[in-house]
């Protein structure tokens, strides 16, 4: 038995501005693709880049955790956790407050 997969993919339409499309036509031009090729890589990018930004708001949220931040974006966590200090995201929840009080405990 033989297993086949098919990749499928959705078409969508929209309309752009023609100062958009003059700027499309630049990507398709420095790419050497077509317009098709250009939108998809584009869309692509910017999923990325959402997924990425959607998931350090999260972390910052402390709604989700760095290593499924991480595998959700495509990052390993030495990535992600480098976002986070170059944004300066504070991913803990120990405050200054908290750390006052650990030390207060220990004298």
């Amino acid at each position: 038995m033989q297993c086949i997969t098919l990749n499928t993919m959705a078409s969508i339409s929209l309309r752009i501005d023609d100062s958009v499309l003059d700027d499309l036509a630049k990507v398709e031009k420095k790419w050497q693709t077509d317009r098709s090729e250009a939108v998809r890589r584009l869309l692509l990018n910017s999923v990325k880049e959402w997924k990425i930004e959607n998931a350090l708001e999260e972390i910052k949220q402390h709604k989700k955790s760095i290593g499924k931040a991480a595998e959700e974006c495509g990052l390993s966590k030495w990535e992600i956790l480098e976002l986070i200090k170059t944004k300066n995201i504070d991913w803990t929840g120990y405050s200054k407050e908290d750390l006052e009080k650990d030390l207060a405990k220990l004298k």
